[in-house]
């Protein structure tokens, strides 16, 4: 049996396709530690990133989080990463993630609310960590791809106790 595709749906399955291969190529930058190719291919001039507290559940609530980069604080981030700077990411980490259940939430015609479930494993300095979450994006289209504005990991951890400090890009 073969299922026809509407006009509309073929274009929303590209679409969708196309927030894939961003989000997979945001990962691999990510986990290969090219995070200032990151930061200049793939975040908008405004970004925001954060990550909050293990105890919010309210994605949206203005409370005090783990991590509320704007860009100049981002840059900052990547800055110290790379240089050595963070004692505990000297060695550098290894990273492996992996993003599913990408789904195109709303087109608000200016942008696009994305939603993916995210599994980061760290190794490093004798332990291995896995930081569960989901993401939440805000893309904006620029020519056949797009770029971050808003990019926030919400933990599914009650605690990062075992995990310790949490010195990398999520």
């Amino acid at each position: 049996m073969t299922v026809e595709l509407t006009v509309d749906e073929s274009a929303q399955v590209r679409l969708w396709h196309r927030v894939n291969q961003f989000l997979f190529r945001e990962a691999r930058l990510l986990d290969e530690w090219r995070l200032r190719e990151w930061y200049d291919e793939m975040l908008t001039d405004d970004i925001r990133y954060r990550v909050p507290a293990t105890d919010v559940r309210d994605e949206g609530a203005n409370v005090l989080g783990l991590i509320d980069d704007d860009a100049a604080r981002l840059r900052q981030r990547i800055d110290q990463l790379l240089t050595g700077e963070v004692w505990c990411e000297n060695p550098r980490s290894r990273t492996n993630r992996l993003v599913s259940n990408v789904e195109i939430l709303t087109d608000r015609g200016t942008h696009l609310d994305v939603a993916a479930n995210v599994v980061v494993h760290r190794f490093g300095h004798g332990r291995s960590d896995a930081y569960v979450g989901k993401y939440r994006f805000e893309l904006v289209a620029e020519g056949g791809s797009f770029r971050t504005r808003r990019r926030v990991v919400v933990l599914d951890h009650e605690t990062l106790v075992e995990h310790g400090k949490l010195s990398i890009i999520l």
